[in-house]
């Protein structure tokens, strides 16, 4: 497998919450087209990744959230070469600006069925002209640019299906934690210090929110409680997901397309490494393997989906990284990710917002508490009820259960949302 073009699609800095993040760029993509003052723009958004926008805080505007917003203010002042970091240095002005537009009912949403779990499509009018722009797949993969109907950039033919599936996805489909394991053990220098870096980047954010309380001040609230690993790790993770829901202005390294996911697969890595005192080396194996079991499991399961994936995907790759830093083996990875999913497969993804914060504590802590019974030789074992011991088993499960077994879920949920929105606005 490519270790290289994983890092780089699936573990890089995003700036915000990546929903609304993948909105504002296919905004921004198209006001770079449209060269004109945008009067109005329309949203045809994914089901998961409106969910995931309506209710989360967007960065640079001390506490507005929505959608709405990160389209307005993308093409008023978002920088596409910037990627997910399309929103930074937001100047005060454009917030003001954008702010007017959304009260003004200048920009709509609609929610579209048959496509890809994460999909934007961005029109802008404005002079008389119109542009717009589509992400699918991933959160920065524009597919397509339009001006005024035409077709002026597109995705080469042989990689124009909206899924956007690299090659490495299929790959980390077959691989077991045997296999993931080995690869971890073979990262080079340069990944090394790239995965080093997301630890500096996300104890930054998380820093933010112990010295103060954002959001629900999860973090903040943890943070005096003696200095017990379990409630560090919980924490940190917590603060970290406080600030970023919030809309502070600090990006974090993501994991697979979410920076919450990044979060809880570095954090509580990344503390038990200090309080275990261990090697710069020997954590960054341990974060490699905990961006691979994400990965992996999101392959399974798809990019947004009907669970939280924060818990589940990330608390799984958190729990196998740790399991490595304590001298375990491939098996006791394997039970540790079990153990985290028995304990948390039904925690359900009602969107992006601030409660998000203790989901993402919840998921370190229990990250850290499996992998000490794995460690131990205690755990799931054995199958307990749809979970198996093995990663491949236990990844197929999630996965039929979040497809399957959680579509009727999602869709109440996409209903009640789209019930209090319109309360909101009424």
């Amino acid at each position: 497998m490519d270790l290289r073009s994983f890092f780089e699609q699936e573990v890089k800095p995003a700036l915000g919450c990546t929903e609304p993040g993948a909105v504002a760029l296919a905004a921004a993509t198209a006001a770079k087209t449209l060269a004109q003052p945008v009067e109005t723009i329309r949203l045809r958004l994914s089901a998961n990744l409106f969910k995931n926008g309506i209710s989360v805080g967007i960065p640079g505007t001390r506490g507005l959230r929505g959608n709405l917003l990160a389209a307005a203010l993308g093409a008023l002042c978002g920088d596409p070469e910037k990627g997910l970091l399309v929103l930074e240095d937001v100047p005060e002005e454009a917030v003001e600006t954008a702010r007017k537009m959304v009260e003004e009912g200048l920009v709509s949403q609609e929610v579209v069925p048959d496509v890809p779990s994460v999909f934007v499509e961005a029109f802008l009018f404005g002079g008389g002209h119109s542009a717009s722009a589509v992400i699918a797949g991933r959160h920065d993969r524009v597919v397509e640019v339009k001006a005024d109907g035409e077709v002026i950039r597109r995705l080469l033919e042989a990689d124009r299906n909206l899924q956007g599936l690299p090659s490495y996805i299929q790959e980390l489909m077959g691989k077991d934690m045997e296999n993931l394991w080995d690869l971890a053990g073979s990262i080079d220098r340069e990944i090394e210090d790239f995965l080093l870096e997301g630890v500096r980047m996300n104890r930054k954010v998380a820093q933010q929110g112990l010295e103060s309380p954002w959001g629900l001040g999860v973090g903040y609230s943890l943070a005096g409680r003696g200095e017990d690993l379990l409630y560090r790790i919980k924490a940190l993770a917590g603060a970290a997901a406080d600030v970023r829901m919030d809309g502070g202005s600090w990006p974090v390294m993501s994991s697979a397309g979410s920076g919450n996911h990044g979060i809880t697969a570095i954090l509580p890595v990344a503390a038990v490494a200090e309080a275990w005192g261990k090697s710069p080396r020997e954590l960054a194996e341990a974060l490699a393997l905990s961006h691979l079991v994400t990965g992996m499991i999101k392959a399974h399961t798809g990019r947004l989906t009907p669970t939280c994936g924060c818990v589940i995907a990330a608390g799984g790759g958190a729990a196998a990284g740790i399991v490595r830093l304590g001298g375990g083996t491939p098996r006791q990875a394997e039970t540790a990710v079990a153990s985290l999913v028995s304990s948390l497969l039904g925690v359900l993804c009602d969107g992006a917002k601030g409660s998000c914060a203790l989901k993402v504590s919840a998921g370190a802590g229990e990250a850290y508490l499996s992998a000490r019974m794995a460690l131990e030789g205690r755990g799931v074992l054995d199958q307990q009820g749809v979970i198996l011991p093995g990663l491949k088993e236990t990844a197929h499960a999630v996965a039929e259960i979040s497809r399957h077994g959680m579509a009727a879920v999602d869709a109440t949920v996409l209903r009640l949302l789209g019930e209090m929105e319109g309360a909101a606005r009424s």
